[in-house]
């Protein structure tokens, strides 16, 4: 990692991503203070929060087709531009209606949809293939160790300045991220741009096109689904519930996340340096491991095993982020990775609201222990169920790698 980090392009690249990732683990705490402090107060904190979602969702979509149609690093500099300049207007002008407030955030949760897409598929346009997986370590940690440090930060700095300044400072460090990444030298894929009469949605399609000829991509998609739906929101509904009822305090909820943060930054750290030859084996093994936290909560009468399950979790989910992110990189054509990164994200942030709507009312239903237990048990056997596929323990077709192969003329 330290030396890609020597160079230049990706250093400039690097430093924009983490000057974004400062701002993103900024964004959540700092919107939440301001709106709480504001005139609308509880009320409106559910609808800005979902505006936020929203944005990147509908700034995802469209946003691989824009990364792979226009340079990429002028589509990285515009979308943090944008996320930079619908945040200031929030953070500098108090009492705006609470209409404006949500169209503001929402342009910023489009834009860091856009943001990701573009950087991923840069990433690869600027790094070897043999090194993809040591810079997406580097990615990995820088945003690990931000996502920890930014709440802090923006606390800090609501503590100290009032409501404003934590949002109007992610709003600089998006404008820093804008400068660094037009920094970065334009060097796009080989591949030809499309043609200006094809329209975005055809395009859109070709990389749907694009992902069903990689079944371990749409496999590890349903593994993901199954991760995000039952094993993190079950993390987030009922670590709080856990802590209060079984062991009397709220103590557990900041060590059970600050393991999983630790165990997270282990895990990008380990996979700058490991490269297993079958990678999907331990990656999908890893991921599974997941559900050992929704089994902890349920079923766990002390509270270091809850906190060992979190930490196994955080190592287990780079252990298989590190090499996906790569696998994309490598398997996918140059001209077409920031729509698969797009499809990838897309199920990332869609999927959560969908666990989170659903648990509540389902342990209400069926129990608290019965709920955790399925939950636990399908994101081991989603993950698992997943190796089955062709392919899936190299993240890589079988089927391409046949069609590639020249035809040889027979001897004679």
């Amino acid at each position: 990692m330290l030396a890609l980090l020597r160079e230049r392009p990706f250093r400039r690249l690097w430093l924009s991503y983490s000057a974004s990732a400062a701002a993103t683990g900024m964004m959540p705490t700092a919107l939440t203070l301001a709106v709480l402090d504001g005139p609308h107060g509880l009320s409106a904190l559910g609808l800005v929060l979902g505006a936020r979602t929203l944005g990147f969702v509908a700034g995802s979509l469209p946003g691989g087709v824009i990364a792979d149609r226009y340079p990429r690093t002028r589509v990285l500099a515009v979308s943090s531009a944008v996320r930079g300049g619908a945040t200031a207007v929030v953070g500098l002008a108090a009492g705006l209606p609470i209409l404006v407030v949500c169209v503001a955030i929402g342009f910023a949760g489009a834009g860091e949809g856009t943001f990701r897409s573009a950087y991923q598929a840069l990433v690869a346009d600027h790094i070897g293939k043999d090194r993809l997986q040591e810079a997406n370590a580097a990615t990995t940690l820088s945003l690990r160790i931000w996502l920890v440090g930014g709440p802090t930060a923006a606390v800090a700095l609501y503590a100290e300045f009032g409501r404003g300044v934590s949002l109007t400072a992610a709003a600089v460090l998006w404008f820093g991220s804008a400068l660094l990444a037009a920094a970065v030298p334009v060097k796009g894929s080989a591949a030809p741009r499309p043609d200006a009469g094809t329209g975005m949605l055809t395009e859109f399609r070709q990389g749907l096109d694009e992902a069903r000829r990689h079944r371990w991509f749409l496999a590890g998609l349903a593994a993901l689904i199954a991760w995000l739906a039952l094993g993190e929101a079950a993390k987030y509904v009922m670590l709080p519930v856990v802590s209060q009822e079984r062991f009397g305090s709220t103590a557990l909820i900041g060590l059970a996340l600050g393991a999983y943060s630790a165990g997270a930054i282990a895990g990008a750290m380990l996979m700058s340096r490991w490269r297993p030859r079958r990678v999907g084996i331990p990656a999908m093994i890893m991921l599974g491991s997941y559900g050992l936290v929704p089994l902890s909560l349920a079923y766990a009468s002390h509270s270091w095993v809850i906190i060992a399950a979190c930490a196994i979790g955080g190592i287990g989910i780079e252990v298989f982020n590190i090499p996906w992110f790569t696998a994309i990189q490598r398997e996918v054509p140059g001209h077409m990775q920031a729509r698969i990164s797009s499809l990838d994200f897309l199920v990332s942030y869609g999927m959560s609201p969908v666990g989170f709507a659903l648990i509540p009312p389902m342990v209400d239903a069926a129990g608290a222990q019965s709920v955790l237990t399925t939950a636990g048990l399908l994101v081991m056997g989603s993950a698992l169920a997943a190796l089955l596929v062709p392919g899936m323990s190299v993240f890589s077709d079988p089927r391409n790698k046949k069609a590639e192969q020249p035809l040889v003329p027979a001897a004679g």
